[in-house]
């Protein structure tokens, strides 16, 4: 994995990942059937990989499927005519998904390859002692302006409270300064296309949570390890889109300037390797 939705542990921390693998099943009708209904977890078994700035902490990964009941169109003729119905119908989904267990003083946090995927964060932490994991939100108008320096800036993507219309820049030659500049003079910045002057790396964050690592190539745990560095200083949690902008735009008007206590950096000072975990299991 090497990118993915990130979520931000709210309450208590997560313990044990291995434990959170499950499957459950109900019934229901569809299409005046019966239909089982699938959710399942799993924690797959992973070969250990060793990491210069995490330590002493193992990574998860596993996957997750979900059934959900759709409605969706499908048209047909009628004769000279051409009609449409919605017909219930299962479908089943499913993504990948990581997490890091609290250790060393952080809570630890969870990612999922896909947006609809986030269930997983539930399902996660309801097999924790004492656990919340939300979808986090992005505060990137903090993160461009701390980092600027480091970066080579290809895209801005942003916005304001009650604004219509959201403003990008791209093309053949990164930005300047002073496009920069204006591009997060009280806007909260959306999305994010860059990449660091001071490594091989190309980088696309957006303000909902989502995160990838274009180049290079990564596995999983090097990913969250960018992840735990570059990024979750600047998660935070909300109820919807507008209130993550207007929260950036009105509350965290001191860009470059944002001082983040120990709670809110959730970071791996002293941390020194990573393990892949193995999970055990089939989750059943």
């Amino acid at each position: 994995m090497q990118a993915g939705k990130l979520g931000l542990v709210t309450e208590g921390w997560i313990e044990d990942v291995a434990g959170a693998a499950y499957r459950s099943a109900k019934e229901d009708y569809v299409d005046g059937g019966m239909e089982e209904f699938v959710r399942m977890l799993s924690v797959d078994d992973s070969s250990q990989a060793t990491l210069s700035t995490i330590g002493d902490v193992d990574v998860y990964e596993g996957a997750a499927i979900w059934d959900e009941k759709r409605e969706p169109e499908q048209w047909f003729d009628a004769g000279a005519t051409i009609n449409k119905k919605q017909v219930e119908t299962r479908v089943r989904a499913g993504t990948r998904w990581a997490a890091v267990p609290a250790e060393n003083g952080h809570d630890g946090f969870a990612m999922t390859a896909t947006s609809a995927g986030t269930f997983a964060f539930d399902q996660l932490a309801s097999h924790q002692t004492v656990c919340q994991i939300e979808p986090a939100y992005l505060d990137l108008r903090s993160w461009l302006e701390d980092k600027r320096d480091r970066l080579d800036v290809w895209e801005i993507g942003r916005d304001q409270p009650a604004g219509q219309t959201t403003m990008s820049w791209s093309g053949r030659e990164a930005m300047t300064d002073s496009q920069i500049d204006e591009a997060i003079d009280r806007h909260a910045v959306l999305t994010l296309d860059v990449d660091y002057d001071d490594e091989y790396r190309r980088v696309s964050l957006a303000q909902s949570g989502w995160v990838e690592v274009f180049e290079p190539d990564m596995e999983t745990a090097e990913f969250l390890e960018f992840v735990s560095e570059e990024v979750l200083p600047y998660a935070f949690v909300a109820e919807s889109d507008d209130e993550a902008v207007d929260n950036i735009v009105h509350e965290r008007l001191d860009v470059g300037d944002v001082e983040l206590t120990d709670e809110d950096q959730q970071t791996f000072d002293n941390l020194d390797t990573v393990h892949m975990a193995d999970g055990g299991g089939d989750g059943e």
